[in-house]
């Protein structure tokens, strides 16, 4: 475990680093990518330069760990990898391992982001009964490392009723529609207050089109590209 002094050290050493060379962002991704992170694309966060700038400044290694844990669950990485890439960090900066309070820190932000979820994973959504936004993100993530995100399309339905009450009979109708229409294990999503939709290799729409505007959007290239489109309909 660091003291304060060895940690201001690390610091020190990472702020002289030849900008040209070493580059701290480009050197960790490389390093975690040799020890076994699995998709190049889906390495950078916000909470990566977060991390950077607590090792730039000296302190705040205890939040930057917990947000970085947060980050990695969220994008469906489990703790292992999570570790090892945050391991990779430290030994750019001279250090065998991280410290017991940053390894703690790290483990605190991925379990409060990574179990919560797990209970709205296992609970359908009351209205709908179909999955929350919080499991599609996992099986996005699921998909995109397994390298098949490119088979892969959304079908979203968007309810345009206006009327509240008249939106939830129609927001009921879709999902039923869904679960008629994708019968075979697809993933079934209500997104937002309007729309749900479909994950699946099988972009079927005709029995949908009466039901709301559909739309079949295929996924892109980046599991960080998919989420920003998903945050758009949530």
């Amino acid at each position: 475990m660091y003291r304060e002094e060895e940690w201001r050290s690390l610091a020190g050493a990472a702020q002289h680093m030849d900008d040209d060379t070493r580059d701290l962002r480009a050197q960790w991704r490389e390093g975690s990518l040799a020890t076994g992170w699995a998709m190049p694309h889906d390495w950078w966060t916000p909470a990566v330069e977060q991390a950077i700038k607590a090792v730039n400044r000296g302190h705040g290694l205890t939040r930057a760990c917990m947000a970085l844990g947060d980050a990695r669950a969220r994008a469906g990485v489990g703790i292992a990898e999570g570790m090892t890439d945050l391991a990779a960090l430290f030994r750019l900066l001279g250090g065998a391992d991280p410290p017991l309070a940053a390894l703690r820190s790290f483990a605190t932000g991925w379990a409060e982001a990574g179990f919560a979820p797990i209970g709205e994973l296992r609970c359908e959504d009351p209205l709908t009964g179909l999955v929350s936004v919080a499991y599609l993100r996992t099986r996005l993530a699921e998909i995109y490392r397994e390298g098949t995100a490119r088979l892969h399309g959304l079908v979203v339905v968007t309810v345009t009723v206006a009327d509240t009450w008249e939106r939830v009979a129609a927001l009921l109708h879709v999902a039923a529609l869904l679960r008629e229409v994708f019968p075979l294990g697809d993933t079934l999503v209500r997104l937002g207050h309007d729309r749900a939709a479909a994950l699946t290799t099988r972009p079927r729409t005709r029995r949908l089109r009466d039901a709301g505007l559909v739309e079949v959007v295929a996924l892109p290239d980046r599991y960080r590209d998919a989420l920003a489109t998903l945050s758009l309909w949530t």
